[in-house]
C-alpha cells in the first residue's frame, strides 16, 4: 500500500455463505500466529489455514481450495513466489501477497511473475492486513462497467482486459454516447469509461449526462489525445482519472481502484508503467 498513513477499514460484508480461505506461510509460528489473528478478528467468517515451510505452501495453493494467501519469500526449502508460480502452473488461482524482510533485486520481476496482487515488507502492520482483506472482498463482489468508444477494435480490446482484471464485473459495450446515456437510464453502472473523442455526443458531454441520469457512476475518460487541458476538462466534469492510449492492463486496474476508492496497493503503483507494448490497449 501507500507510505501514506491509510484510515483503518472497516470489515467489510460478505455474501450470504461465502467463507473465504485465508492461507498465512510463514517459517515463523509468531509471525503466523499473529497474521492469523488479524485476518480472522477483521473477517470472522473466514477460514485461517497455515503453512510453515514453501512445500506445504505450494501443495495447499495446488489443492485450489485458497482464495486468498499471504506467503513469505524467504523460506529455507522454497522460495515463497517459487511455491506460487507452481501452483499457478497447477491452475490455481489465488489472490497472492508476497511478503519479505526486505525487497532484495529482483522482486517486481517475481513479483509479476506470479501474478501477485501486492509485496510487503517485514514487520508488516496490522492494518496492511485489513486493508488487503477489504480490498479482496470488495473486489470479489460484483459490479457493472459500461464502455462507450466508437473504436471496433478499441471496445474489443478493453473488453478482454476488463475480463482478465481482478475485478469480478459485468461489462457492456456501445460505440457512442447517446446509447450510453439510454442504457443508464434503464440500470445503473458502477463504473464507465468514455472515449473523449466520440462523434455526437463526446466524453465531455456524455460525462455531463452521467451525472444527471446516475450520479452514483464514476467515469473513467479515455482518449488518445494527450493534451492536459483535455484531462483538466475531463476531471472537471466529474472524471475520477483520464487514461491516455495506448495504456497498460495495470492502469485499468488503478482506476477501478480510484472508482471504489480502494487503496492502490504499491505494487500496482510500480509496476503500473511496466511491460511490453504488446500488452498495451488502444
Amino acid at each position: 500500500m501507500s507510505d501514506a498513513p491509510l484510515p483503518t477499514p472497516q470489515a467489510p460484508a460478505l455474501p450470504s455463505g461465502w467463507a473465504p480461505e485465508i492461507l498465512i506461510a510463514d517459517a515463523s509460528p509468531v509471525t503466523r500466529r499473529v497474521m492469523s489473528a488479524v485476518a480472522s478478528s477483521f473477517l470472522p467468517e473466514c477460514k485461517i489455514i497455515e503453512a510453515a515451510s514453501g512445500r506445504e505452501t505450494s501443495e495447499l495453493l495446488r489443492a485450489g481450495a485458497v482464495d486468498m494467501a499471504f506467503v513469505d519469500m524467504d523460506f529455507a526449502d522454497l522460495n515463497g513466489a517459487a511455491a506460487v508460480a507452481s501452483a499457478r502452473e497447477g491452475g490455481a488461482r489465488p489472490f497472492v501477497t508476497l511478503m519479505a524482510q526486505q525487497a532484495e533485486a529482483g522482486w517486481e520481476a517475481w513479483s509479476r511473475e506470479v501474478d501477485a496482487y501486492e509485496f510487503l515488507e517485514k514487520p508488516i502492520e496490522d492494518d496492511e492486513i485489513r486493508h488487503i482483506i477489504a480490498n479482496f472482498v470488495r473486489m470479489k463482489a460484483p459490479c457493472r462497467v459500461l464502455v462507450a468508444d466508437d473504436s471496433k477494435a478499441f471496445r474489443h480490446l478493453i473488453k478482454k482486459v476488463l475480463a482478465g482484471s481482478r475485478f469480478g464485473m459485468g461489462v457492456d459495450v456501445v460505440d457512442n454516447g447517446e446509447i450510453a446515456v439510454g442504457l443508464l437510464r434503464q440500470q445503473p453502472y458502477d463504473v464507465i469509461f468514455l472515449d473523449y473523442d466520440m462523434p455526437g455526443l463526446d466524453g465531455l458531454e456524455t460525462a455531463c449526462l452521467v451525472q444527471e441520469v446516475c450520479p452514483s457512476a464514476r467515469v473513467v475518460m479515455v482518449s488518445a489525445n494527450h493534451e492536459e487541458s483535455i484531462e483538466r476538462a475531463a476531471r472537471y466534469f466529474g472524471a475520477i482519472d483520464f487514461l491516455k492510449k495506448p495504456f497498460y492492463p495495470a492502469e485499468i486496474d488503478r482506476a477501478l481502484h480510484f472508482a471504489f476508492e480502494l487503496p492502490v496497493p504499491s505494487l500496482l503503483q510500480s509496476l503500473g508503467m511496466k511491460g511490453s507494448d504488446e500488452s498495451r490497449a488502444g
